[in-house]
């Protein structure tokens, strides 16, 4: 069955071909890596990529040069890729394969693609973006920033608009009209018809059929985000994330579907937020790092604007800033001396995090906050490295995934 549709449709606005994947993101950026080493042997990755995009860098042995985004120390949360940093590592980088980036990030924050797309187009390289944290309903409305193809973009992986019966869990993988989606068209073809005889595929005529919401259903989306933001202003005890948008200027826009919330600055840690929202009101939150709550509307549905404000507001007041962002920035990673791949099949072992400062790490850890990878596969860990960990395990709204222990006192080692 052909899922690859090269006709104009609803979903896929501005895109020369588009690939229904019914299984959901990972597949794509799956898609993303195997079809790279066509072009070059590394693929330059923001840090904070979905752990998908690392799973590709072991399917596909391609090596890594990664990208740090801006990191907002106020509310503990990363942000996006600055452009001049992006053209930096490309000149640093040999036989570069393509670069992928994330925007918007999960806090809403949306990059300047027209000059991330410029900065790896001059270095001949094509541009990948995730764009799974935003609807695609680039042009329903003049409102919504404008989708990444649309600005420049080679290959997007996009979530599908979940309307009509069983799409909630599709993507699409689109790709643009310039000469480097050009040179990945092939090899995405070839990686399509490698992973669909694997995970199987979606329904091209649902990916036809299915039709965004009419502009006054996502106004009325719009109008509620906006309220919901209006009342946790009015309130004075949280902060809104998207109001610091403004002091980085590589910050290109913001979803106005996507309300981040500082509660950490009203005294209780995103977690228990995220818990007593859960189980006190049936409200589950996109996302959650350090003190910072994720919620979204979704155009198109019915919004519950009032019962979301009324359950921030009922959230218990301990002594303000009890919770807040740890301010500290991340370490500068160590060196990466072996590729994602080799790392992830080396021997390993488990290791006291002392022990472990000059070896190199058999695994990912993420720190949260700010939500970043601390080290990767193959990285050599740091002293400071192993500092930082053990700060953010300590703080009552710290998380450190990955690591061999909870407290960061374990990490997992290659075992040379």
């Amino acid at each position: 069955m052909e899922t690859s549709i090269s006709m104009p449709h609803p979903s896929a606005q501005m895109a020369r071909r588009t690939w229904f994947l019914a299984v959901g993101a990972p597949l794509g950026h799956h898609m993303a890596a195997l079809a790279a080493p066509a072009l070059g042997r590394t693929l330059v990755v923001q840090r904070d990529a979905p752990a998908a995009v690392t799973e590709g860098l072991v399917l596909s042995g391609l090596d890594a040069g990664f990208l740090r985004p801006t990191v907002d120390p106020k509310h503990g949360v990363a942000h996006v890729v600055r452009a001049v940093d992006l053209a930096q590592a490309l000149a640093e980088q040999d036989q570069v394969a393509a670069v992928h980036v994330v925007s918007p990030s999960r806090c809403g924050a949306v990059a300047d693609i027209p000059a991330l797309a410029e900065a790896a187009h001059s270095a001949g390289v094509p541009l990948m973006v995730d764009e799974t944290w935003r609807e695609p309903l680039c042009g329903v409305h003049p409102d919504l920033p404008p989708g990444a193809l649309a600005q420049g973009a080679d290959l997007v992986v996009a979530g599908h608009v979940p309307f009509g019966e069983g799409t909630s869990g599709a993507v699409l993988l689109r790709l643009g009209h310039g000469p480097q989606a050009q040179r990945l068209e092939s090899s995405v073809d070839k990686a399509f018809d490698f992973v669909r005889s694997m995970a199987g595929s979606g329904d091209p005529e649902r990916a036809r059929t299915v039709l965004p919401p009419a502009r006054d259903r996502v106004q009325a989306a719009i109008d509620s985000a906006e309220r919901i933001r209006d009342a946790i202003r009015g309130q004075g005890r949280f902060a809104l994330v998207g109001d610091g948008f403004g002091r980085f200027p590589e910050i290109a826009a913001a979803d106005p579907l996507r309300i981040a919330v500082d509660t950490g600055a009203g005294g209780i840690c995103a977690y228990d937020a995220r818990s007593r929202l859960a189980d006190g009101h049936r409200i589950r939150v996109e996302a959650v790092t350090g003190s910072v709550i994720v919620a979204s509307v979704a155009a198109g549905s019915v919004s519950c604007a009032e019962r979301f404000i009324a359950a921030v507001h009922a959230l218990p007041s301990p002594r303000p800033g009890a919770h807040a962002a740890l301010q500290v920035s991340p370490p500068t990673p160590g060196p990466s001396q072996l590729s994602v791949r080799e790392a992830y099949f080396a021997k390993s072992r488990a290791v006291a995090a002392a022990e472990a400062v000059g070896r190199l790490s058999a695994s990912a850890v993420t720190a949260c906050p700010p939500g970043v990878p601390i080290v990767l596969p193959g990285e050599v860990i740091t002293a400071q490295t192993v500092a930082f960990l053990a700060l953010v395990a300590a703080s009552p709204s710290g998380r450190v995934l990955g690591a061999a222990a909870a407290d960061a006192t374990s990490l997992r080692v290659v075992d040379a």
